[in-house]
């Protein structure tokens, strides 16, 4: 296990306190046909591994398999239960209705209505290992990720899966994330591990790296930079899908493990306690802060200008305010 935000199970310290934050309130609804609605679940008190938008929907997934919906920007939430039990580390959709939820012992489940119902596919072949994270490839495809080198692919919407070789058949490392670039696939793993598709997936080539630690996360920029990030602080930037990169100087030791290009152009990118590193000139400086709880963050999303978060307090909605003063 990497850090938190993948196994979910190790708690971290406090960081530093300077930023304000407003915690959602929760909601409760009716039970659907194939899943009941969560009862007693709050949106603060859940361990949230991933979050992304659903059309105007908000859909993050967490800890005993749950999913959590808000259609009001993350005010207000409300629970539902997929079909396992296990913590569900990634989700992703293709249009406002049909997504993809992937999680530990090899959990993936699917919805057709936006997260309301949930049906699990089973994947023998996949057996226990831990599936990290998934991604929207583009039309009816995802890809899904995992441990020990586990890389999937779907052509219908996740109804079925297949496994994919990666670099090399005998490649056994964590993958962190897999982001699209144009038409490409950028792939960042433990232990300085980079790796590109210009096939959907179908064959990789290794990237050389700049660094020998793990990747958690990678960010593409609409100008087509390429952040890619991960332990004890370290960012770098390619202007050239890989070909070279710089290094992006963040006084911290703290691990990142998601980021975002906001909608107004600047770069979040967020970590372990608390950390927040924001920037004005698309990822080439950094400027660290930190949130007021100093607990961590696992992934983000942006909706009608404001930045909702999931990590180990739930969901964290990121005040307006703070944002307008940087």
């Amino acid at each position: 296990m990497k850090n938190w935000a993948r196994a979910a199970c190790v708690g971290l310290g406090a960081g530093l306190m300077a930023v304000p934050f407003a915690h959602a309130a929760d909601e409760t609804g009716a039970a659907p046909a194939r899943s009941r609605t969560v009862v007693d679940v709050r949106s603060d008190r859940i361990i949230l591994m991933d979050i992304t938008r659903a059309g105007d929907r908000i859909v993050a997934v967490g800890e005993r398999g749950v999913a959590l919906l808000s259609d009001d920007g993350g005010k207000t939430w409300k629970a539902r239960e997929t079909p396992v039990t296990r913590t569900l580390t990634g989700v992703a959709f293709s249009d406002g209705k049909v997504g993809v939820a992937v999680g530990h012992g090899g959990s993936v489940v699917r919805t057709e209505d936006g997260g309301e119902t949930w049906m699990q596919v089973p994947l023998e072949e996949v057996g226990s290992d831990s599936l990290l994270g998934v991604v929207h490839v583009g039309g009816d495809r995802f890809a899904a990720y995992g441990a020990f080198g586990l890389y999937l692919d779907t052509s219908d919407g996740g109804k079925t899966w297949e496994r994919r070789m990666v670099l090399a058949e005998d490649f056994d490392r964590h993958i962190s994330q897999v982001v699209r670039s144009g038409q490409s696939l950028l792939m960042v793993a433990e232990s300085g591990t980079l790796a590109r598709s210009d096939d959907g997936g179908a064959t990789w080539t290794a990237i050389e790296s700049p660094y020998v630690g793990s990747y958690f996360g990678a960010v593409v920029l609409k100008d087509g930079a390429v952040l890619a990030f991960g332990m004890r602080g370290n960012v770098f930037r390619s202007a050239d899908l890989g070909a070279t990169w710089q290094k992006v100087d963040l006084n911290t030791t703290a691990s990142l493990n998601a980021g975002r290009q906001l909608e107004d152009g600047r770069v979040l990118l967020v970590g372990n306690t608390g950390l927040l590193a924001l920037s004005r000139d698309d990822g080439q400086t950094l400027e660290l802060h930190w949130s007021p709880a100093g607990r961590g963050f696992a992934a983000l999303t942006e909706v009608s200008g404001s930045v909702v978060l999931t990590g180990e307090s739930g969901i964290t909605v990121l005040d307006p305010a703070w944002l307008e003063a940087r």
